[in-house]
């Protein structure tokens, strides 16, 4: 059996899909990626999804490797280019996971709505089904996102033979890694680190650079403690040699907190108290 390629609605269609998909996963991992360099990568993403199908001696298997690999991988690294190895596995991870969602989807209605059946879906259709199902996606992620920001747990910080208990926001909002090693950085209060580290603190810093609201651009003095413990309801989480950037101010106008947590490292895996 032979079928009938348009390349010109092919490459629309996986154009749209891979563009919809990295948008999204913009807005889940919080990475600062703009427009153009996602519509560059979805544009890389259709084209070689292009280029590895009209090629008729590739092996089918070497094309699925190809497409489920080495290409949405390049167009993660196109599109988020200070992503660590790390953070394109997970990103990779995303993306598996919502084109097998969004593939179901419209599997579905292809079989049982009747006119998709018999007609079949056309590129509109399947372009407003994927938009509408990754909306959905994004609205849900953004209500759980609401719902885990305001949570604050105590955290112990360890530096030598010395540690502090504090109290820690957790905000998704906090997106700082220091650019050397790529770890999360953690937001404390200066003031509440000097029972640690005494008048005159560790002598190695790492500058972090942040941006905020009110300050376009600005650095904070970063430095790697001993241990961090994060204190959950369903246990502990301990994080060897975190980083963490002294804050000189108050972070919270009610001393309701004195830490903001990064929330990668809440997603390390839980020891039993």
């Amino acid at each position: 059996m032979r079928y009938k390629l348009y390349i010109d609605a092919f490459f629309l269609l996986n154009f749209f899909m891979d563009t919809l998909l990295l948008f999204l996963i913009r807005k889940i991992l919080n990475r600062t990626a703009t427009p153009f360099r996602i519509i560059l990568g979805g544009a890389f993403g259709a084209g070689m999804a292009c280029v590895v199908t009209v090629i008729p001696w590739v092996p089918s298997w070497l094309k699925l490797m190809a497409g489920y690999g080495c290409i949405n991988i390049g167009m993660i690294k196109i599109s988020f280019s200070e992503m660590n190895r790390r953070m394109v596995l997970r990103a990779a991870i995303w993306m598996y996971g919502m084109a097998f969602v969004l593939g179901g989807i419209l599997e579905v209605l292809a079989v049982q709505i009747p006119f998709f059946r018999t007609y079949g879906m056309g590129l509109m259709a399947v372009c407003m089904t994927a938009a509408v199902t990754c909306g959905i996606i994004g609205f849900l992620y953004e209500r759980w996102k609401q719902r885990r920001q305001c949570v604050i747990f105590p955290v112990t910080v360890r530096w030598k033979d010395r540690e502090v208990t504090l109290r820690a926001l957790l905000d998704t909002g906090n997106s700082l890694y220091e650019p050397i090693s790529h770890k999360p950085v953690s937001i404390v209060e200066k003031q509440a680190m000097q029972a640690v580290f005494g008048q005159e603190g560790p002598g190695l810093f790492r500058a972090v650079p942040f941006h905020s609201i009110g300050k376009a651009h600005g650095i904070l003095d970063g430095y790697e403690m001993t241990e961090l413990i994060i204190f959950l309801e369903s246990g502990k989480i301990k994080i060897e040699r975190p980083m963490v950037g002294l804050f000189d101010g108050k972070l919270s106008a009610g001393a309701a907190y004195q830490m903001i947590l990064h929330p990668a490292l809440t997603e390390r895996q839980e020891e039993g108290l």
